[in-house]
């Protein structure tokens, strides 16, 4: 199978490139192709710039077979200012973009996209629990996802299957969200935010990747699907177990008021 995967240099797309490489032609398409190559050097597969003339990618993409797209700055990686709100919405809003332009060009008909989602999407709950047939929420973090789902529907006439990925927090010894979350305890400074009584969506790595392989490889698969763990953690929770997997306590609170100074719309 000939697969394009954009956004592949994160903690996802990275694993995931291990387990299709060698049995897959893989094309990576990245800011950073120098990067690239010595992130994935050995691994073979072809490497691509998204600034490159439009013919030699349009070369790169013939006789594709699905596509894979993970492109987006990070969530919780700034404070949601505007000027970092507009790069959260450029960053998975013009990829989709220039993807569905050069489809469109290369007359080119898909077995499946796999587009990256995020369980956002349905806002904030005390107690519901959500199934992929619920309404989007109305935070910022879910009007973003809704909006980046409904431009992925420009995927639509180009392939026989779309297939969004609302996943959950990524946990994993490797980093990912973990590493902040970790830092406080190594300090001897951690506890639980604000209340604690945040629901915390979460799945672990190598489940992330099984339900996509999964989900590449299922010809009836289609629409929405929630990645996710089947229970739920209290952000409370979450912390006392980060604090006895490190050895350290996990008794000190983070108030309310300081995680909206720090973090504002994100908090």
């Amino acid at each position: 199978m000939k697969i394009i995967v954009a956004g592949g240099t994160g903690l996802i797309g990275s694993n995931l490139l291990k387990r299709l490489a060698g049995k897959n032609d893989i094309v990576l398409f990245t800011r950073d192709p120098e990067a690239a190559q010595k992130q994935f050097e050995g691994v073979g597969f072809q490497i691509v710039s998204w600034d490159q003339p439009r013919e030699q990618l349009l070369g790169a993409i013939q006789n594709s077979d699905a596509l894979i797209n993970l492109t987006g700055a990070g969530i919780a990686d700034a404070k949601w200012s505007p000027a970092r709100k507009e790069v959260l919405e450029n960053s998975r809003l013009k990829p989709i973009e220039k993807l569905v332009d050069l489809l469109k060009r290369a007359n080119i008909k898909l077995k499946v996209v796999l587009q990256a989602s995020a369980a956002g999407i349905y806002g904030n709950h005390e107690e519901k629990e959500f199934t992929e047939k619920d309404v989007a929420g109305h935070n910022y973090l879910a009007e973003l996802t809704k909006m980046w789902e409904h431009k992925a529907s420009e995927f639509l006439p180009h392939t026989e299957r779309l297939v969004l990925l609302r996943s959950g927090m990524v946990l994993t010894p490797e980093g990912g969200a973990l590493k902040p979350l970790m830092m406080p305890f190594k300090l001897f400074a951690g506890g639980r935010m604000g209340t604690g009584k945040q629901w915390v969506s979460w799945i672990d790595l190598e489940d992330q990747l099984g339900a996509m392989l999964f989900l590449l490889m299922k010809n009836d698969s289609k629409g929405a699907y929630n990645l996710t763990a089947p229970q739920v953690l209290r952000q409370r929770s979450l912390a006392a177990a980060i604090g006895k997997a490190l050895g350290r306590p996990s008794w000190l609170p983070v108030p309310g008021f300081v995680l909206k100074l720090l973090m504002g719309q994100m908090a």
